[in-house]
């Protein structure tokens, strides 16, 4: 990866700094707040692995620990915490859906939910006050936190550079085709205003 494929400041973090902020994000993630950005960092730990200033193993490292130790609070959290939040989010993590989806799927459940993040709170918050076994829920959140960043740290190492040039052409695209829908829309508005001010002109 080069500046032109890959922003320069990637390459230019310090280390130390980067794994402390891969753990806190990815422990974030873990734990199932909502909207944490868990890819930036591994993105940045794919641009330090190609420049030679860290390895796959140590970047993958900090990302499953940190993955990992927020899935095992985000149980805590709602062992302890879920009861503080309004009753409708409550019911809404604690329904009869999850609960079914548990009963159903279990372990293969929670290791998709360490990926997917419309899974990832629910299961995560509900899993405690369902009663689902602590141990299990440890182990096959590891296995989960353990797939998740060794493939995504994996794949943006060696794939990092495509998946941003593809993402700057589809925003470009996007915004062209933003920019002639509104030109379409524009025309349109203009053309039904003008055609019912019509019959008021006789």
């Amino acid at each position: 990866m080069t500046d032109v494929t890959l922003p320069g400041w990637l390459g230019a973090l310090d280390p130390e700094w980067l794994n402390a902020a891969t753990l806190g994000l990815m422990f974030l993630e873990g734990m199932g707040l909502p909207g944490i950005p868990g890819v930036v960092p591994m993105l940045a730990q794919a641009g330090m692995i190609e420049s030679g200033r860290t390895t796959f193993p140590e970047a993958a490292l900090w990302g499953i620990l940190g993955n990992w130790s927020g899935s095992l609070a985000g149980y805590a959290f709602g062992l302890q915490g879920v009861r503080h939040l309004p009753a409708s989010w409550q019911s809404g993590l604690e329904g009869e859906r999850v609960r079914d989806l548990l009963a159903r799927w279990g372990g293969a459940l929670v290791i998709v939910s360490r990926t997917v993040g419309s899974l990832r709170t629910p299961v995560t918050w509900s899993a405690g006050p369902l009663g689902y076994p602590f141990g299990r829920f440890a182990g096959f959140s590891f296995l989960g936190a353990l797939l998740h960043v060794l493939v995504w740290q994996y794949g943006l190492w060696k794939f990092g550079a495509l998946l941003l040039s593809a993402a700057r052409r589809v925003e470009t695209d996007l915004l062209g085709l933003a920019l002639l829908a509104g030109l379409v829309w524009g025309l349109g508005w203009g053309w039904r205003r003008w055609r019912r001010a019509q019959p008021s002109a006789r």
